[in-house]
Order: C-alpha cells, then sequence, then structure tokens
C-alpha cells in the first residue's frame, strides 16, 4: 500500500506543479514504469521525482526535458495533458484581451460579432 505524504509543514503547493506532477505519474504509470525505474531512466533521484509528482518541486527545463524524452513524447504531447487544466487563468485572460482588442479594432462592442463569445 503507498503511503500518502503530505508536502512540508507550510509549505504551499502551487496548482501548476501539481497538475504537472498528475500528468507525470499518469504517463509514467500507462508506460509501465514504476517510479524508481523511472527515476533511473530520467536520471533523477526516485525521492526526488515522487516529489516532483506530488507537486513539491519547482523543476528546471532540463529535467522537464528529461521526463519528457524518457516518456517518448513531444513536448507538445506531453504538456497537451495540461490542456483543460488553467490554474493561472492565463488563457481565459488572454482571450478576453485578444476579443477586447479584435473588437477596439473593429470599432464595435456588439458580443454578437465575436465567434467566440457563448
Amino acid at each position: 500500500m503507498e503511503k500518502k505524504r503530505n508536502p512540508s509543514p507550510g509549505k504551499e503547493r502551487h496548482p501548476v506543479l501539481i497538475a504537472f506532477g498528475e500528468v507525470v505519474r499518469r504517463r509514467r504509470k500507462v508506460q509501465g514504469f514504476s517510479q524508481e525505474a523511472f527515476g533511473d531512466a530520467c536520471g533523477i533521484d526516485r525521492s526526488y521525482m515522487g516529489g516532483i509528482e506530488r507537486g513539491e518541486h519547482n523543476l528546471s527545463l532540463i529535467n522537464i526535458m528529461k521526463i519528457i524524452d524518457t516518456l517518448g513524447l513531444q513536448p507538445s504531447e506531453f504538456f497537451s495533458g495540461l490542456d483543460g487544466r488553467n490554474p493561472f487563468g492565463i488563457m481565459e485572460t488572454a482571450i478576453e484581451r485578444s476579443e477586447q482588442v479584435a473588437n477596439e479594432e473593429h470599432g464595435g462592442n456588439d458580443p454578437s460579432e465575436n465567434p467566440h463569445s457563448p
């Protein structure tokens, strides 16, 4: 039985790191890797890999690419696992801003003219 761990006391896990870790764990399991074997294949310590999967570590790009390469994926394929998750609200903000700019450029604020409006 796998022991559930909590992050260090007083250490808040960021939603982006949690989502990233969930994708790593899911893809690792689909490929049949144990956490230890996957860490070895990536060149990342097993205990550190566990922290990644729990969203406790903010990884460097080098380690992100090691994980993606070990999974045999393209970066775009790996990150598609994060599609639909938006812990920052970045996409909604970007879409709203682009719609606002488009409306201003076309001289109107009529939402019916915007194909992305509900």
